[in-house]
């Protein structure tokens, strides 16, 4: 073959090369199936810790991995900050619903929308689909809302903080008490309680059996009036909210609850923390209910020695199972959203898999909702109580519609009222009825 033959053949050929490339390509993008997400408070960027040289990874990590493990779609994430007023997340959360600009929402304020019809039935998209597989546990009927005309699951929680209870081993040992068992109940914490409260054995220091953060005792209250039967209430079909303080159930409660402050150190109704000396060898307190997984989750990640004296077990539950407030963070399907098959795909994987876990705690420090968080924080699950730290958001109480609204503050400024002796329990729970009545009638009268 001639030179020029030659090359005019390869020209030719490179150029059939590139043209069919050319249609290939542009082809695969369109056969990807687009999903638009609204995720609320996630860092833009990585960021590296001038301290720890530890880095925090952004947004567009739980998109790579999410198109990774799902390679048909394309993840489309709009992230935004939390914010406050006109600028907070709320207004703008609102702006893209009314505006179709999204499909899957991680939506705080998730109730208010399904009432209003914008959040699809998740009932039914569970029933459609055939792999189904249920990795949240007994969260997927708790956590069931009032749609326009049915109690259904809007959302599925994607991550969340969670209430363990703490207990030191090494004051347990001191005193000789058997340790505290994976599901203590009321009567078991008290019982030891008041035995691990006095003058330790070994080191001659005072020690206290139990502890509560006075400034924010409501939902160490609520869970174990819980445990004991209690009720708040309910929202009805109807949209209205009934609220019960002032039942015997609740007198119950508070009554063990004022008894138990007896043996707390004497800074407790203050304290809007853990106590001094917490995950150290100065701590003084042997039984510490409501512990936050900000306060220990590190610390104990950091210096591994800890896990054996700082352990953990469920929060206390009631006759259903569940025990414990929720802090989860909702994440829901527009009812608007034109393709919600494939939403529903992404929805379970952020929701639910191990990356998406992974990705929540590293950015965040945000914990699981699924079965997978031992796979997703194998450094976690090796903790003595990994098991506990890791499933009790899967015993989380249903959310409190309330918890940023005055009956909250109403019951806590009754709770700190009778731990301080300045009111009654029973007349602590009447102040709290009637201001969140009131309330109540306010509400109404705006509807």
């Amino acid at each position: 073959m001639r030179p020029l033959a030659r090359n005019l053949l390869l020209l030719s050929t490179t150029a059939l090369a590139a043209s069919a490339l050319g249609a290939i390509v542009p082809a695969a993008a369109q056969d990807k199936k687009p999903v638009t997400v609204l995720t609320i408070g996630y860092p833009d960027e990585d960021t590296t810790d001038a301290v720890t040289g530890n880095t925090t990874p952004g947004i567009n990590n739980l998109e790579a991995a999410f198109e990774a493990a799902n390679p048909t779609i394309d993840l489309i994430i709009t992230n935004i900050p939390w914010g406050e007023g006109a600028s907070g997340y709320a207004p703008k959360t609102e702006a893209m619903i009314q505006a179709n600009e999204a499909c899957i929402y991680e939506m705080p304020g998730a109730a208010g929308f399904a009432r209003r019809g914008k959040l699809a039935n998740l009932d039914k998209l569970i029933a459609a689909d055939a792999n189904f597989e249920n990795v949240w546990g007994a969260q997927i009927e708790t956590f069931k809302i009032w749609g326009p005309t049915e109690k259904a699951l809007y959302y599925i929680p994607n991550n969340t903080g969670e209430r363990v209870i703490h207990w030191d081993a090494v004051l347990f040992d001191h005193y000789g008490v058997e340790p505290l068992s994976k599901n203590p109940t009321l009567d078991e914490v008290a019982t030891k309680a008041k035995a691990l409260t006095g003058t330790d054995p070994v080191t001659g220091l005072q020690t206290y059996g139990y502890y509560y953060q006075g400034k924010y005792a409501v939902w160490q209250f609520l869970t174990l009036a819980h445990a004991m039967g209690a009720n708040w209430g309910e929202v009805d079909a109807e949209g209205k909210m009934h609220i019960n303080w002032d039942t015997p159930e609740y007198l119950k409660a508070l009554e063990w609850f004022v008894d138990m402050a007896k043996y707390a150190p004497s800074g407790a109704l203050g304290a809007d923390g853990m106590p001094q000396g917490f995950l150290s060898d100065e701590n003084v307190v042997a039984i510490i209910p409501e512990g936050e997984q900000g306060y220990f989750i590190q610390p104990l990640l950091a210096n591994p020695e800890l896990q054996k004296r700082f352990r953990s077990s469920f929060n206390f539950r009631g006759a259903d199972g569940v025990g414990g407030v929720a802090t989860i963070s909702p994440m829901a399907i527009a009812e608007s959203c034109e393709d919600k098959e494939t939403a529903w795909t992404a929805l379970k994987w952020l929701a639910g898999s191990a990356e998406a876990q992974k990705y929540y705690f590293d950015s965040n420090g945000r914990l699981p909702t699924s079965s997978n968080g031992a796979a997703a924080l194998p450094q976690i699950a090796s903790f003595p109580d990994g098991d506990v730290v890791l499933t009790q958001p899967q015993y989380a109480e249903a959310p409190y519609p309330w918890a940023s609204d005055a009956p909250r503050w109403a019951m806590q400024t009754a709770l700190e009222a009778a731990l301080a002796g300045t009111l009654s329990p029973a007349d602590a729970l009447k102040q709290a009825q009637a201001e969140t009545d009131a309330w109540l009638a306010e509400q109404a009268a705006k509807s």
